[in-house]
């Protein structure tokens, strides 16, 4: 990625008559893990979609550098359900030919088994739910992406289980910058690095 920073100037962003962002200004380094922390509704996914490009701003502008390629992570799956695991992560890398889809081949085996998934036949639709969020976490770890966004991407797992994924997912986040939504702030400290942010009352902050 080139050098040059993701940037929020003076955004404001409404839902109708609900202001959820009212002048939000920060200035994002690459190459760096910036958690967004805040209670719900105080409009972290709203700036999520603003940095992916998801959303325009009301007022303001949102700054991206030229060129990005974004992997995202949405508080829903957004899975395709009549496919396989395999097949959904596959999905980004579709052509990808020879060495190269070798090589990614490989490292999507050892992400599966390290975080407990099974590679076989079923649609994901025959997964559980916690089974699913990993999939889903790992297509976006494993897409060849410059950032990274992830919308409360542990929500509603097992200590357990969040310490087999990050194990898995963070060695994939050198090199990227890395959006992480969650209203736990216990969470920066599985980053490496962190940079913390708070969203409250329709503004950003440094935490």
């Amino acid at each position: 990625m080139s050098a040059a920073v993701f940037e929020l100037r003076a955004v404001e962003k409404r839902y109708g008559a609900l202001a959820v962002l009212a002048g939000a200004t920060a200035r994002f380094e690459v190459c760096r893990a910036h958690v967004l922390m805040g209670p719900s509704g105080a409009g972290k996914t709203t700036l999520l979609h603003l940095l992916a490009g998801l959303e325009s701003p009301d007022a303001g502008e949102v700054v991206r550098p030229a060129g990005v390629r974004l992997g995202m992570t949405f508080q829903e799956d957004r899975l395709l359900d009549n496919l396989t695991a395999t097949a959904n992560i596959r999905l980004p890398h579709a052509r990808l030919r020879g060495a190269e889809r070798e090589a990614f081949l490989a490292r999507e085996r050892a992400a599966l088994a390290a975080v407990g998934l099974p590679v076989d036949a079923r649609p994901v639709r025959e997964l559980s739910g916690g089974q699913r969020r990993r999939v889903a976490i790992l297509r976006c770890a494993l897409a060849d992406a410059d950032a990274l966004l992830f919308d409360e991407p542990l929500k509603g797992m097992d200590e357990k289980t969040v310490a087999r994924v990050m194990d898995c997912v963070v060695p994939l986040f050198s090199g990227k910058t890395v959006f992480w939504v969650t209203h736990d702030e216990r969470e920066k400290d599985l980053l490496p690095d962190p940079v913390p942010w708070t969203v409250r009352d329709g503004l950003i902050f440094p935490a």
